[in-house]
């Protein structure tokens, strides 16, 4: 685990730095240069994968997926209609074989990306999956907010950025974010959805929020505001403080992969057991993918087990051009691609 104190040094400052002046942002890269030479944390190769969850989390995990994943379960395919539609509204022929693509690729394994933006188009959680109908298992990788990622914008020219701007900066919001995250996995994805930060929020709201043990005190960073802080024990979570403490395990910082399993099959299991299928398909209608959810129904998506793939034994505190940003070597990107898929291949 790395330095937990370098973290609380920057850890308030990468969303509050368009309001810092030049000299403040300065004084604040000094002091993160100076405390990465007084600590630098050995490198390691190897992709931790967390024990697997009991059923029931299998169960949920895949309840996520289907649920968060698509707009509606009633109204058959979610597909972006601004990306499928010429100017006229008119399905064209190439777009109309997209669609068709993607309809024969959901009886099969795939890869999915699901991504929650918040009001200012940032992307603070994306959870990257792989799925194996023939082995009956999924392996799930959630990607840091600050990671050094490649934006391809409407040129096509390709810069480097957080992950958090992938949606903004890029040539168009959710396939943005697919086609950041496939460069930096070198690893295509065939579907992916982006729901906004108030959907997922009136969703726990709509459920009267989640209910979540801490082993300890804990302060985590947060997305409309820099922090949270929470008490040891039993905590009644909103939705963004449930989205904070999903940050917070992605990056292992107080929580850690089995917080990561567990906190999304509490939503899960408050969202199956307490939300009816019309005020579901109300919240899920807001979302932007493109995955085919009769499909995944029809041909009756089974899950045995569940994995959990991480990044933190690759990851480094860096400063580029005066901000912070979380980097990972490209062989251990290639290596975790390799964990992440090797159920698909």
């Amino acid at each position: 685990m790395e330095d937990k104190r370098l973290r609380d040094k920057i850890y308030n400052t990468s969303d509050q730095e368009l309001r810092f002046t030049k000299e403040d942002r300065n004084k604040v890269f000094k002091q993160v240069h100076k405390m990465g030479e007084e600590f630098n944390p050995k490198n390691k190769w190897l992709v931790s994968i967390a024990k697997l969850a009991p059923l029931t989390v299998f169960l949920l995990m895949v309840s996520l997926c289907i649920i968060l994943f698509v707009p509606s379960i009633l109204q058959g395919n979610i597909i972006n209609k601004s990306s499928l539609t010429d100017i006229d509204g008119v399905v064209s022929e190439k777009n109309a074989t997209d669609l068709q693509e993607v309809v024969s690729q959901s009886d099969k394994d795939f890869t999915a990306l699901f991504t929650v933006k918040d009001e200012e188009n940032r992307v603070p959680v994306n959870l990257l999956l792989t799925y194996s109908k023939d082995k009956k298992m999924m392996k799930v990788l959630s990607i840091p907010r600050d990671t050094y990622a490649p934006i391809v914008d409407k040129e096509g020219t390709t810069s480097y950025d957080k992950m958090t701007f992938a949606y903004v900066y890029g040539s168009g919001g959710a396939e943005s974010v697919r086609t950041t995250v496939s460069k930096l996995f070198d690893l295509p994805i065939d579907y992916y959805a982006v729901m906004d930060l108030e959907t997922f929020s009136s969703i726990i709201d709509s459920v009267n929020g989640i209910d979540y043990d801490l082993r300890e005190d804990i302060r985590v960073r947060a997305i409309s505001r820099v922090s949270f802080e929470f008490p040891k024990g039993a905590n009644h979570l909103n939705g963004e403080e449930v989205l904070a403490l999903l940050m917070d395990a992605t990056v292992g910082n107080s929580l850690d992969e089995e917080d990561l399993l567990n906190l999304i099959s509490a939503v899960i299991n408050k969202i199956t057991n307490e939300v009816p299928q019309t005020q579901l398909n109300e919240f899920t209608s807001k979302i932007e993918g493109n995955i085919p959810i009769e499909k995944l129904i029809e041909n009756k998506m089974k899950i045995d087990s569940i994995q959990s793939v991480s990044l933190i034994d690759g990851m480094k505190n860096d400063s580029i051009d005066e901000k912070y940003y979380i980097t990972f070597e490209k062989e251990f990107l290639n290596s975790v691609s390799e964990e992440l898929t090797s159920i698909i291949k």
